[in-house]
């Protein structure tokens, strides 16, 4: 399927799902051999957490759930995936129930079993993070060392014909060699698809946050590289600022949470939210279901409203902002804390109506 004639079936589909859950982002394992700094999930890549790993026939019957509920795009992630040794098993069962399969992987334990299985059996995308152009910022970033290996790896993908994206997480660390960056994906024949978006980790810890880009650095770098975080609309379709300013509502939760997708940790917990892992619905139950949790999560979560007089409350810029309750949660242990920094992002987004995506813009009053 041309890319073209892919993007208007997803589309249609979108469109026609309502809220029935139709896309499974499925977290195998928190265990990843690199620990980034700005990862969200490192306060549990440790070897305890091996042990709350639910065994390959319970992940089998939880993506036969998947496939009942009507389940049309699966995303494996972690973590890394591919550190679980049933992973070629859980991937070709996938495969086997028709699912459309993404993962995201560092593809520094990528073996070649598991590179024989991805061509005889193509997965639909396969997704990797680099964040430097070279190993001494590499193993900065990563705390570990496996730059050549990362890069060896992304080219034998390309060289077996899989379809390949490589994202690049923009922090304080690596501003500086944007470009640098830009220069070597490209040379991999791909597009460079930078993210300025950095939250609190799982267990709450914050060192994350304090990466992140000044908010007018954040601005520039989606203006001059033509990538927006979290686009969700359609080419061309993209809503003004004007038109998102809103009158305030009570309701906590303003996002797309729960339209279409949902997320299954490790543990084989259903929930709604990457970053709010409560409420959560036990899959492994016997009489649970796909579509049962969904329903229930979803009246839960949409159900909730401020208890609080928190300025997210009323502010007539919440469908601009990147708060949520989730990442309130995560970096304040408060559903309904703001976050400065978001507040001042806004405000930077806001001032310039121009911070869509832009090709060929050149820039730039400041300096990244």
């Amino acid at each position: 399927m041309k890319t073209e004639e892919y993007k208007d079936f997803s589309w249609d589909l979108h469109a026609k799902a309502g809220h029935k859950p139709i896309v499974a982002q499925i977290e195998l394992t928190y265990r990843c051999p690199l620990h980034c700094m700005h990862c969200y999930t490192d306060g549990y890549n440790n070897v305890n957490s091996r042990k709350d790993e639910i065994s390959t026939y319970q992940m089998k019957a939880i993506l036969d759930k998947c496939k009942a509920a009507g389940v049309i795009w699966l995303c494996f992630t972690g973590g890394d995936p591919m550190i679980r040794k049933d992973f070629v098993e859980l991937y070709l069962y996938a495969k086997s129930l028709g699912f459309i399969v993404t993962v995201f992987s560092s593809l520094t334990v990528m073996t070649d079993q598991i590179l024989r299985v991805f061509k005889n059996s193509p997965p639909f995308n396969i997704e990797t993070t680099l964040n430097a152009p070279n190993r001494e910022l590499y193993e900065a970033i990563m705390r570990a060392d496996f730059f050549d290996k990362h890069i060896k790896n992304i080219n034998k993908l390309i060289a077996n014909g899989l379809s390949v994206k490589v994202k690049t997480q923009v922090t304080k660390q690596n501003v500086k060699e944007i470009n640098k960056i830009k220069k070597l994906i490209k040379s991999f024949g791909l597009d460079f698809r930078p993210s300025t978006m950095l939250f609190a980790r799982l267990n709450h810890d914050t060192v994350p946050c304090e990466l992140r880009l000044e908010p007018e650095d954040a601005v520039e770098v989606n203006l001059k590289y033509g990538y927006y975080d979290e686009q969700i609309e359609p080419a061309g379709k993209r809503t003004k600022i004007k038109d998102m300013i809103c009158e305030p509502f009570d309701k906590l939760f303003s996002c797309a949470t729960g339209g279409h997708s949902f997320h299954i940790s490790p543990k084989g917990e259903m929930f709604l939210c990457s970053c709010l892992r409560t409420p959560s619905y036990d899959l492994l139950k016997k009489t649970a279901t796909v579509k049962k949790g969904f329903d229930r999560l979803n009246q839960k979560v949409h159900a909730m409203m401020f208890k609080t007089n928190s300025i997210c409350r009323a502010c007539k810029y919440r469908l601009i902002c990147k708060w949520c309750p989730g990442r309130a949660m995560l970096e304040k242990k408060s559903l309904e804390a703001p976050i400065e920094y978001f507040c001042r992002l806004t405000q930077e987004i806001i001032k310039n109506e121009n911070a869509a995506p832009k090709k060929n813009k050149k820039s730039v009053k400041r300096n990244v």
